[in-house]
């Protein structure tokens, strides 16, 4: 079985740990060292991903001139990459380089690990941390002429946003580029942390030494409310945080032997971990109307019991699924699962079972080979099986997978074992799985149209989140997601009788179709303006006795039925209308005409 062993056994693989890990997965992707077509995406697909890091860019720019000028002397460039290690802009004097390296840090040009091996960019976006590769290091032969030094990027949310990375000839010597690399992207990162400030957010700057507050080296913490919202790198790596406990952590569970209010000199605190700072709390600039924590979060998720027990059981590989309406949350409850589970290192792979045409789901779970049929990449594909090895594969719509790649799924979950399309040899795979479905799954085998051993298999523990309207209290919710969508932050409030009429709505969309609702509400209204039930949209103002009544059965034939005939076959207007993917209502509606 290919990838048990490196490709190259050479001695500096077998010393270090990361070069080594980097090459296998290397190989476990499929490379072929000596490829030569590499992957870069369209032009017109670039104009897009440089509009959707507008941020990463603008402030990265300061540090990233510095930084250029600083490495012209080595003929080098600096690259700058998105969180997928797409180049978004180089700087420097590329025409020192070969063409074929002008070529290849480009903008366009995909850096990932699983598209060019082992490499800087790619290769710190897979560690989450800094690294350099010399020359012959490299996976490609293609870039073994080559040295790079690259580092992470962590936005304000604490998500990885890009990468920051140097290359150059390998001929030159680089004893303190890695260093720099580092050094600057600390300035990028203090800086956006200090500009995402709003003016009614809380600043929280800690350090264990006095003087070190105000500084590059400093904690910060970003507080709406009481409710921790963003952090630099260094404060999450020393106060343990996690990214789920953004938007849910409050300062009294951070710092329960501290009062927040505002300090202009530095003072002791101590941690709830025991932990020594000294900090300084900035208040906010502009005034709002106080709002508590809501205790919604409670409702999204499952009960703190439930979430504890889900985690122990995807820990020891149970395969959960998740059954519910459309937009009750599926999706967001696995996410904050892998988050807590021990696979929080690796991906989560999300595949929509019913949004992916049949003829190319097989090729999308399982991979392919080069040439494996017409129309493949010319490279292959490692697959969302393979791409989700360590982590967790998230199969949405599960009860839409055509019958036929069944049992091909079966068969991998439980050899743990995986062979592209095309290929005679297997990778073996391990990861977790969380399946969802709206759709009764027992029902479909009684049917014939799901395989009973393969439910068994992903059904070994199951949880159903409850629709939106029999929830108990939802208004606690509608204010939670008003707070984190800027509603608050803008001083917009929602009045009580508005709050009512909505908790009272049956949301056949569920959260889906709220929260299309609240950002239709945030666009039309002014700042520190009161919204009352006359700002609804026409189709909210009322809840006609049958429209509740049909909601009670979300994708009931009769609904799906009345709601096409009333958008005369629209699918699109009335997926719209049902608050459902359209791609979900389509194969539904089909199954209704029929």
């Amino acid at each position: 079985m290919q990838g048990n062993q490196p490709v190259a056994n050479t001695p500096e693989l077998t010393l270090s740990p990361l070069l080594n890990d980097s090459w296998l997965r290397s190989q476990l992707y499929g490379l072929d060292p000596k490829a030569g077509d590499l992957p870069r995406i369209p032009h017109n697909e670039l104009a897009d991903k440089l509009a959707n890091n507008t941020s990463l860019q603008q402030f990265a720019q300061p540090a990233v001139k510095t930084l250029a000028e600083k490495i012209a002397s080595k003929q080098s460039v600096v690259v700058l990459s998105d969180a997928s290690g797409l180049v978004l802009n180089n700087f420097g004097d590329l025409s020192a380089l070969q063409k074929v390296q002008r070529f290849a840090l480009a903008p366009g040009n995909l850096w990932s690990e699983c598209g060019r091996g082992t490499n800087a960019i790619g290769t710190a976006l897979a560690i989450d941390d800094g690294c350099e590769i010399f020359a012959h290091q490299h996976y490609l032969a293609s870039n073994q002429d080559l040295y790079c030094a690259a580092m992470t990027l962590q936005a304000p949310n604490g998500q990885v946003a890009g990468v920051l990375d140097i290359s150059g000839p390998a001929y030159y010597s680089h004893p303190y580029t890695l260093s720099w690399v580092k050094e600057a992207a600390k300035q990028i990162e203090y800086l956006w942390m200090k500009q995402s400030l709003q003016p009614d957010q809380w600043l929280m700057s800690l350090h264990p030494q006095m003087q070190g507050i105000d500084n590059i080296e400093e904690l910060l913490l970003i507080f709406s409310d009481n409710v921790l919202m963003a952090a630099n790198r260094i404060a999450i790596r020393e106060l343990n945080l996690r990214l789920d406990q953004f938007g849910s952590l409050t300062f009294q569970q951070l710092f329960p032997l501290s009062e927040q209010v505002a300090t202009r000199v530095p003072t002791p605190l101590t941690t709830s971990q025991q932990q020594q700072y000294y900090f300084r709390l900035r208040e906010p600039q502009r005034n709002i109307h106080p709002v508590s924590r809501p205790a919604a979060t409670t409702e999204t998720l499952p009960r703190q019991s439930e979430s504890e027990k889900m985690v122990r059981l995807l820990n020891a590989g149970i395969s959960l699924c998740i059954q519910g309406e459309t937009g009750t949350g599926k999706e967001f409850v696995s996410r904050r699962l892998h988050q807590q589970s021990r696979w929080h290192r690796g991906k989560f792979v999300a595949i929509n079972c019913a949004a992916i045409p049949e003829s190319l789901i097989e090729s999308e779970l399982f991979g392919y080979q080069p040439g494996a049929f017409t129309g493949a990449s010319k490279n292959g594909y490692a697959g969302k099986i393979r791409e989700a090895d360590g982590g967790v594969l998230f199969l949405d719509e599960i009860g839409d997978m055509p019958f036929a790649l069944q049992t091909r799924l079966l068969r991998v979950l439980q050899e743990k074992e995986v062979a592209p399309l095309g290929s005679s040899q297997s990778w073996s795979v391990d990861f977790a799985v969380i399946c969802a479905s709206h759709r009764n799954l027992t029902q479909l085998v009684a049917d014939g149209e799901f395989r009973e051993d393969l439910l068994y298999r992903l059904q070994e523990f199951s949880l159903t989140l409850p629709p939106l309207r029999e929830w108990p209290a939802p208004q606690s919710f509608i204010q939670q997601l008003w707070q984190e969508m800027g509603g608050v932050r803008r001083g917009i409030q929602l009045m009580p009788e508005l709050l009512e009429q909505l908790a009272r709505y049956p949301w056949p969309g569920n959260i889906r179709q709220l929260r299309s609702l609240l950002k239709v509400l945030l666009a039309l209204a002014d700042d520190n303006q009161q919204l009352d039930g006359s700002c609804l949209p026409a189709q909210f103002q009322s809840v006609p006795q049958e429209a509740s009544l049909s909601a009670r059965q979300q994708h009931d034939e009769a609904l799906i039925a009345e709601t096409l005939k009333r958008f005369k076959g629209n699918i699109s207007k009335a997926a719209q209308a049902l608050g459902v993917a359209r791609s979900t209502l389509y194969r539904r509606g089909v199954r209704v005409k029929n």
